[in-house]
């Protein structure tokens, strides 16, 4: 049985050192930044993108890896004779997994399966690929047993404003003014491959940040303990310290927090958090 290797989209937002220790292959997505194509968590980084529209106003477009890019990428596993598990961003959201599926049918021994997800609903299934793998899945198996964790994603991110949905005309301005002046903090999250607002927050930043992760742990039963993930785009150490400890306090055995990348960076805005883990 061929060696399998775990690939995914950089929108998985897989932090440089989670995807050393399991040997996640990242294909890194398009950034267009001042006229340039940029590589996501290669060329530039959130915070970049977060000074760039401080001082422009304007928000960067992103563009899909192309068939060609994808052949480019796999080939060389394919090359040493291994299998590949490729795990996209979100159909609805991209054409990179279109674009995965073109470059595969003209490859042998790789899968790639459309996560409807992004940030850690790709990082869960890439980590959860490597243990199957690990104990001598096949690239079938870890395939289909992925495919079937899919639905059971939790992923969520509060935003601390919709700025950012505003300068992309994902949002009105009206819209955006509202929001700021009543402290409106949104969470939106991925259901059925789509983003949608699940709730309105109101109050101080710290405040909301901690009612949401609770209300995110109160809110789904039978809930995989064995690794969480939070993601930020700028909120402070000790208060992400704080709601750590509340995941590893409910049982979670291990808490991986990350900044987000450019892809999600470029909606959520500065300040945001995400939690995400897999129950029913």
């Amino acid at each position: 049985m061929k060696k399998v290797v775990i690939t995914a989209d950089s929108a998985a937002d897989i932090p440089r050192e989670i995807a050393e220790k399991y040997g996640i292959k990242i294909m890194p997505m398009c950034v267009i930044f001042g006229g340039r194509a940029l590589r996501d968590g290669v060329d530039i980084t959130a915070t970049q993108i977060f000074d760039y529209v401080e001082e422009t106003g304007e928000i960067p477009k992103t563009s899909a890896v192309s068939p060609g890019e994808y052949i480019d990428f796999f080939t060389p596993f394919l090359e040493e004779d291994k299998a590949v598990v490729h795990l996209s961003f979100c159909s609805e959201l991209s054409s990179t997994h279109r674009n995965a599926k073109i470059a595969t049918s003209r490859l042998s021994d790789v899968y790639p399966l459309d996560t409807r997800s992004l940030g850690g609903g790709i990082s869960l299934l890439a980590v959860k690929g490597c243990e199957m793998r690990d104990k001598g899945m096949s690239a079938e198996e870890i395939y289909s047993n992925l495919s079937s964790l899919i639905p059971k994603i939790k992923v969520s991110y509060l935003l601390d404003s919709i700025d950012f949905l505003r300068r992309s005309g994902r949002c009105s301005a009206a819209a955006a003014w509202g929001a700021n002046l009543l402290s409106i903090k949104p969470c939106a999250a991925m259901i059925d491959g789509k983003i949608e607002v699940i709730k309105k927050y109101r109050g101080k930043a710290k405040a909301v940040r901690l009612q949401y992760a609770d209300e995110q742990l109160k809110a789904h039963k039978n809930i995989d303990f064995s690794v969480a993930f939070i993601y930020h785009s700028g909120v402070g150490e000790a208060e992400l310290s704080e709601i750590g400890k509340m995941l590893e306090n409910a049982g979670f055995r291990q808490v991986i927090t990350a900044f987000t990348g450019c892809m999600i960076s470029l909606h959520s805005a500065p300040n945001a958090l995400g939690i995400h883990f897999i129950s029913d």
